[in-house]
């Protein structure tokens, strides 16, 4: 498999993957108790999925392409793009939500800030690592 577009493609779709089972596993499991009681207030009773779906979708694509695909399959350099792209989104997202809401937790802030520098560049190395051993 070396043509670009299919390389493209298995990358995301295994940074897809990577970023749902780490996110299912730090919000069903690591920090689930650590959110609900910090955000009780502002947490629906149900979920809605599509605005989910569309965050992943969007946001592995970025990752592939700010990230990954400049790192040219070297998996320091994408671990080190992706935090910094992690570091930004996520940074930008908890310090509006710690600007404007009120009673927004700043424990919550910096913690779901690490976590989502912490995933960008896990993603990254994963989509660098199969970049890498899908090149033959």
């Amino acid at each position: 498999m070396n043509k670009p577009s299919q390389r493209f493609l298995m990358a995301y779709g295994v940074m897809l993957l990577t970023f749902a089972v780490l996110d299912g596993i730090w919000l069903g499991l690591v920090a689930k108790n650590l959110y609900t009681y910090s955000l009780s207030g502002l947490l629906r009773d149900q979920f809605i999925v599509w605005p989910w779906v569309l965050f992943y979708l969007g946001y592995c694509g970025a990752i592939l392409y700010l990230a990954v695909i400049p790192s040219q399959r070297y998996r320091l350099t994408a671990f080190v793009r992706g935090a910094v792209l992690g570091a930004a989104a996520y940074g930008a997202y908890n310090l509006t939500c710690y600007s404007i809401i009120a009673d927004w937790p700043m424990p919550i802030t910096l913690i779901d800030w690490m976590w989502g520098t912490t995933a960008t560049a896990l993603v990254s190395i994963s989509g660098a690592m199969t970049f890498r051993y899908t090149d033959s």
